[in-house]
Formats: C-alpha cells, structure tokens, sequence
C-alpha cells in the first residue's frame, strides 16, 4: 500500500493546476444565469460601493458578511463580473487545496488526490441543468461558498490545534466560525457538529489535561465573537441595539421562520416532501454499491489459473462493471451519500478507540472523524435527495470526497488486512478507474449545456454567454430578458430609475441603474420573511420610472405567478397597474400562463413622469 502514497507534491500540484485551469477556460463566462439569483449577487456589492447600507437601504435574507467582501473585491479591483468570477475563482482554489491537504492528513497522498481532483471537476464549474449558478465562479448565493470555505478552515484550524495544543491554530479556528455565521446557517452548523465530534476525539485519545483543552477553549470562544462584533459596531451606527443585533443574525432569523423553512421548494430539495418513498429508495441504492463493491472484491479475490477461461471471465467481469459505471449517471446514486458517510464516521470512530493509546497514530482518524461528521451534517438540508446536482455542489461535495476515501483507502486497508498481497492494490485501481469513468459523462452534461450559450449579453468585464437556440429550455426567457435591456439602454434618462419583478435584478446591475425596491427580489422566501408591504412601501416612497415585469414560474415554491394571487404580489401588480402603462411586451404577456415573456411599463404622466 506504501507505494501507492509516494506521489510528491510538485506533481500533484501542477495536475490540479492544470485541471482548474482547463476546466475555467472551458466553462469561461457561462457560468451564471441572466435571470435567476446570480444578478442580486452583483447588484448587492454595488450598491454598496456607492454607500448604500445592508438591510437599512436593502433587505437581505442571509449574512452580512459576503455582501460587504464582494464590496471589497469591486472596490479593490472595479465593479464588474470578472472581478467577482476571479475572486471567486482564487476562493475555489484555496479550498480545494485544504479539502487536500485535509484528507492526505486522514488518509493518504493518493486518495487525497483523487478525492480533491474529483470534487474540483464535479463541483467546481461544472452546470448540469440550463439554470446555472449551481458552482463556486458565481454561486446562487456567496453565502454559501464563503461560508463553506470558513467552514473547511475552521476544521483546519481546529485539527492543528489539537494536534499541536497550541492556542494560536485555536483562535484562528474561532475567527473562521465567527465569520461563517455570518453566511448560512447550514454550514457553521455542520461545522460545530464536526469540531464537537473532534472534542470527543481528542479527549478519547488521552488529551484530557484541563490547561491546554482551557487555554484551546478560551482562544476558539474569544475569536468567534470578533467578526460579529465587528459587524454589529458598524450597523449600530445606523440602527439601534436591537436593529443591529438583528442585522447580524440575519440569516438565523430567516432560518427561523416555519413559512420559508417548511415551503415546497425546501421540502423538495430535502426529500421529506415523500420521507418514506425517499428513505426507501436511499437504502435500496445503498444496498445496491454494497453489493456491487462486494462483487468486484469477490471477483478479484479469484485465483484462477492464468490464460484459463476462468481468468477471462473474470476479466470481462471486471471490464463489463466499469464499462457500465458511466451509465450510473442515470441513477440516484447520490441518495446513499448520508448512510455513506455515517458507515466512514463509524469506522474512523471505531479505529480512533482502537488507536487511542498511541496519540500520534490517532491523530488521522480524528480527522478523518471530523471530516465526515462534517459531510454528515452538511447533508442534513437534503437528507433523503441527496446529489450534487443544484444545491448539493457544495452541500454534497465532502460527502463526495468521503464515498472516495471509502473507496480508495477505507476498504484496500481493510482487505490488506484481511489478506494481505495484490488484492488491495488492485481493487484500490479498479476503484479510481471506476471513479473516473463516473466523472466522465457529467464533463459531458456539462459540455452539452455549455455548447449551446453562444449568446452574450453585457458589456466588456460584464459580458457573459446565454443560450442562444430558442429551442433550449428557458433560452426563450434569456433571448427577451437581453431584448428588455436594450430596449432601457436606448430609452433610459440620467437620473431614472427601474423596478424588475419578481426576479431579474441583473438588468439593475448591467444598466448601472438603480432600483427604487428595498427588496430586490420578489421570490416567495423574500415576500415571506419581509412582507409585500414593504415592496409597497418602496414602489409608493420613490416609484421607479419603468417596472419590469419577468415571467418566471414559482410552481416549485407551490405558489402561482407574482401578482396572480392575493398571498403573492397581488397588491403590487394593482398598484403598478394603477399607475403605469405597458410600453413593450416581449414575447408573450408574462401574467399569461402561455410562458415566457417581459413587459415593460412606464409611469403615466398623471402620476408625474416626463411626456413618453
């Protein structure tokens, strides 16, 4: 087994190199969607370079913390997409490199290049559906990323520290969880189910002097709080006590809150929309890799005489499984990551009790135990769905990297032990053949997507590609959505303004134009937690010279179209309508349910807007 651990880091660093590199150039500027998501993420960080303030002057759902960094970047190196992409880019890349470092410490050098490699190609830019945002250059939410990446350092940090018994690892540790509660939820939650596990490890394994675990303690809690109380000294300059308070737990209260938590889209995503058709299916497919695995094991356990019929069976056995694995990308796989790495954290838990004496030696499965404790519990939002298609680019890329290590480390050691000799080695290739031949036709997805946006929109460093067939699925929506802001570039005065509704706040942002909403996206979770008065409100304190209306379907929220139905956006289309007059429609009328359109309205003369 030694042998296979002796890649050195030069060679592992320039193939991840190499690898990012191609995989950024081929997905180059068609990482994001025109419509959905992607353009708050820039229109947020722009506004406020020009002095806005988060939730005083614009409402958000999350933390306050990635806002106010995207802020940095475009005040650094200029207000565009590039500057966020590469931003973005470098982000990806540091984590990446920890996600590495952090198994070879667990694992081994090999494994830890498999696994690091395979989450940089799935995860990283690829988009498997024509919605994109799904990846780390321009995620639905810089919440996410960011505080995914505080999240790995934390553990980082943490894993040192104990190491070491050292306060310093400690406190940088308690500095990254401080600020990744400033992000989502979800991830500083996975991320303390993983340093509580890594708590009882490093207990079990001897270190129960009450100085050092103090000393540790003490440095993590006084860091954890300097990144809020950072925030929080700046909003109380704008709000009260309690307004800035609120402010910094943003993100918990939205997490709080039954209506957005308990709505169709997030039940859908967790699988607990149909708990025990899903629980079913998670173990029938976990059933099914065991018994995979354990045939390819039996086969390559055989000893039949070489150059003997036997033996070429067994051969085509072997052929014909990793022949078939490309065609697993139809299968809901991705459901057993849970009971996966539940089996690995039970198995390091195991091994770490086992090794317990021997503190230098226990050090790797205590990694190793906080790793997939941390996969775990990052899967808790889509427990019984799992996948790393949409939201599970990052909820599920540790559980990834966990059903490699299984894969590549966890059972050759475990057959090494069993009977030692070739069987762990060659089960150990035939493994990462299998793996590779699993990433291949995801590259192919991918590709598939990607071929098909030879569109553009935007202008210079803000330029990207939209899908350019009318044919596609939601390319339509694209094509009128670049028609709607032509038509503003041609028409638009110093000075005026545009509301787009529900959801597009991306022409905001390619036009520099401001808009008038406090909140900028009208999507059920944002109505839900704000309220439509306070979209009411805005529109009636500064109304926009021309609303924007996008058709977007919000079915997969359980909810009709914006201004279709009194608990979603009906008073705010009465309240447009009253007061404005359709100039343009593109496409079909977007409050029709025949499909995709944009209308273009502008404020009538008697309600004080210049002669059109």
């Amino acid at each position: 087994m030694r042998k296979w651990q002796s890649l050195v880091p030069a060679p592992v660093f320039v193939l991840h190199a190499i690898a990012f590199l191609l995989l950024f150039a081929w997905s180059w500027r068609k990482w994001n969607d025109p419509i959905v998501d992607f353009g708050r993420e820039l229109y947020v960080p722009w506004q406020l370079t020009r002095g806005k303030v988060l939730y005083r002057d614009i409402a958000s759902l999350f933390g306050p913390l990635s806002p106010y960094v995207n802020a940095l970047w475009m005040r650094m190196f200029g207000v565009s997409l590039m500057t966020i992409a590469f931003s973005n880019a470098g982000i990806f890349a540091g984590i990446i490199a920890a996600i590495h470092y952090f198994i070879r410490v667990s694992t081994d050098k090999f494994t830890a290049t498999v696994a690091s490699l395979t989450a940089l190609v799935l995860c990283g830019f690829c988009q498997y559906r024509t919605v994109g945002n799904y990846n780390f250059i321009t995620p639905y939410s810089h919440e996410a990323t960011h505080g995914f990446a505080l999240g790995v350092l934390t553990l980082l940090f943490t894993h040192r520290a104990m190491t070491t018994s050292r306060a310093m690892p400690s406190a940088l540790g308690g500095l990254c969880f401080g600020l990744s509660l400033l992000t989502k939820p979800e991830v500083p939650v996975a991320t303390a189910a993983a340093l509580v596990v890594g708590l009882w490890g490093y207990i079990a394994v001897g270190h129960s002097a009450r100085r050092p675990v103090l000393r540790m303690a003490t440095a993590f809690c006084g860091s954890c709080i300097v990144g809020p109380a950072l925030f929080f000294a700046y909003f109380r300059q704008y709000q009260t006590t309690a307004g800035a308070m609120r402010d910094v737990a943003a993100a918990w209260i939205t997490a709080s809150n039954p209506q957005v938590t308990m709505s169709l889209l997030y039940r859908m995503v967790s699988g607990t929309d149909q708990p025990l058709q899903n629980l079913l299916l998670m173990v029938v497919w976990f059933a099914a890799v065991v018994i995979a695995v354990a045939a390819s094991i039996a086969l390559m356990s055989m000893t039949p005489p070489r150059k003997s019929r036997a033996a070429d069976g067994r051969h085509l056995c072997l052929l014909a499984m990793l022949a078939a694995v490309p065609a697993t990308q139809l299968l809901p796989l991705g459901t057993t990551f849970p009971l996966i790495t539940l089996a690995v954290l039970a198995a390091s838990s195991r091994s770490l009790w086992q090794q317990r004496h021997d503190r230098e030696t226990a050090q790797r499965p205590l990694a190793l135990m906080m790793w997939c404790a941390f996969a775990t519990a990052l899967l808790a939002k889509m427990v019984l769905r799992a996948g790393f298609y949409a939201y599970g680019f990052y909820l599920a890329l540790p559980a990834v990297t966990v059903a490699i290590i299984c894969l590549c480390s966890i059972v050759p050691e475990a057959l090494d032990t069993w009977r030692p000799g070739r069987l762990a080695r060659n089960f150990r290739m035939f493994a990462t053949a299998a793996i590779g031949a699993a990433v291949i036709p995801h590259l192919g997805l991918s590709n598939r997507v990607y071929a098909m946006k030879n569109g553009s929109i935007g202008e210079g460093r803000d330029r990207f590609f939209i899908t350019n067939a009318e044919s596609a699925a939601g390319a339509t929506q694209a094509l009128r959505f670049r028609d709607a802001i032509n038509t503003l570039r041609n028409s638009l005065n110093p000075g005026e303004t545009v509301a787009v509704i529900p959801e597009g706040v991306m022409l905001n942002y390619l036009l520099r134009v401001d808009s008038p909403l406090r909140v900028v996206t009208l999507m059920p979770p944002e109505v839900l937690t704000f309220g439509e008065s306070t979209v009411t409100d805005s529109l009636q304190a500064s109304p926009p010279t021309y609303v924007v209306y996008v058709h977007k379907d919000t079915g997969e929220y359980g909810y009709p179209l914006f201004g279709t139905s009194a608990s979603y956006g009906e008073a705010t289309m009465a309240w447009i309508r009253s007061r404005y007059a359709v100039t343009r429609t593109l496409g079909h009328e977007p409050l029709s349910s025949t499909g995709e359109g944009v209308e273009i309205l502008k404020i009538s003369q008697a309600n004080g807007s210049p002669a059109p």
